[in-house]
């Protein structure tokens, strides 16, 4: 396939049914197969984009039927002189948006002028990098450690426990010298700046992931009956199993319970409502006395009021931050933006916030703030960016 044929594939159910994640069978066929065919993954990713943009836009049922009206069209277009197919050969070369548009809702060319005026008078300051793998690790006499400058190894030494960082951003511990302890329990601090990420192997080997601006605080070594961790911010967990000794994490607010699990949970301060999205596994969450247990595929919703329970929730949502996506599933606009102040450490000021202004679809976190920003105007939406000060117009 060459880049100029990937328009075809806008009347391919398959490829259809990957935009909307509606078949899991052809989800991982196209993951596949853009796993294999890495020089398209950016055309694949804006067409995909494209589609959900266009779904969003005019409703998900219609795009489809629009979609499927798509195919006479093409096929005239693919009987055009030279002429024309060089012209049509451009259509990664506008938007993919605005060119779906055009041949879709006869409305395209409009679309694109009025695209391009408005992005003319839209100042954008130097570009913002993505976030990166970055912390600073506090330590039980209270020193600090920059561990995205610190060099890959042993970084410090306390109580007979050795800490190392890797190259791949993650932080371990080493118990080879057992004896220098005498049994006293130390506790440490991650804080996650915005603009970062890291990754901590704890005492138990239990797995953390922990996304932007969040902290966790955690004893350099397990013992007793329980194994008692604090976060705030989002963090997924990856829980080793010990029955003897169950995983506890406190945030502010409530306190969640386990045995062997993965779960995601996000609570952030300026978040009203705090969310743990159970994977595998059950958890047990507790708040002023009310407890709730959770399945597979639930989401604890916890705020002032109590816990509420949600069935069938969207996993993958929950933990696309950890394999490097924003996902927006019916997102509000402040939900978005919480999200880019959080990962590209800008500070969000609305002009003129609109209410019922919801978007659907991926975008990459290794994307610039600049590109990300530019998906975005396609939903009519404007954007200012002084310093690192993001203005939503």
């Amino acid at each position: 396939m060459q880049r100029k044929d990937l328009y075809h594939l806008i009347q391919d159910e398959s490829f259809l049914n990957y935009c909307f994640r509606k078949n899991v069978a052809d989800v991982e066929h196209w993951e596949n197969w853009v796993a294999a065919h890495p020089e398209f993954e950016i055309d694949i990713d804006d067409l995909k984009n494209a589609v959900l943009l266009l779904g969003h836009q005019i409703g998900k049922h219609e795009a489809e039927t629009q979609f499927a009206n798509l195919n006479d069209q093409i096929s005239r277009r693919s009987s055009l002189t030279p002429k024309g197919r060089n012209t049509f050969s451009t259509f990664f070369k506008i938007s993919a948006v605005a060119a779906i548009f055009l041949m879709v809702m006869g409305i395209g060319l409009y679309f694109i002028k009025k695209n391009n005026k408005e992005s003319t008078s839209i100042a954008y300051a130097k570009d913002i990098a993505p976030g990166s793998n970055q912390a600073v690790l506090t330590l039980a006499d209270g020193s600090k450690i920059n561990l995205n400058s610190a060099v890959n190894g042993t970084v410090a030494s306390q109580g007979g426990v050795k800490i190392i960082k890797t190259a791949s951003g993650q932080l371990l511990y080493d118990f080879s010298d057992t004896g220098a302890n005498n049994g006293k329990i130390e506790y440490n601090t991650i804080d996650v700046p915005a603009g970062g990420q890291w990754q901590v192997l704890l005492p138990d080997q239990s797995k953390v992931w922990l996304n932007s601006k969040t902290s966790l605080t955690y004893p350099t070594r397990f013992s007793g009956k329980e194994r008692k961790v604090k976060v705030s911010g989002e963090a997924y967990f990856e829980v080793a199993h010990n029955k003897a000794a169950p995983f506890k994490v406190e945030t502010d607010g409530h306190l969640i319970e386990v045995l062997g699990t993965h779960f995601n949970i996000t609570a952030y301060h300026d978040d009203k409502v705090a969310k743990t999205t159970l994977l595998e596994g059950s958890v047990k969450i507790t708040k002023n006395g009310q407890s709730k247990l959770l399945k597979p595929g639930q989401q604890a919703q916890v705020d002032q009021y109590g816990i509420k329970l949600l069935d069938n929730v969207d996993t993958e949502k929950a933990t696309a931050w950890k394999n490097g996506y924003f996902m927006f599933n019916d997102s509000d606009l402040p939900d978005v933006m919480r999200q880019l102040s959080r990962w590209y450490d800008v500070e969000v000021v609305f002009e003129n916030q609109r209410k019922g202004h919801e978007f659907v679809g991926e975008i990459k976190r290794e994307y610039s703030l600049m590109k990300v920003l530019k998906i975005l105007e396609l939903s009519d939406i404007q954007f200012e960016l002084k310093g690192r000060t993001l203005i939503v117009k």
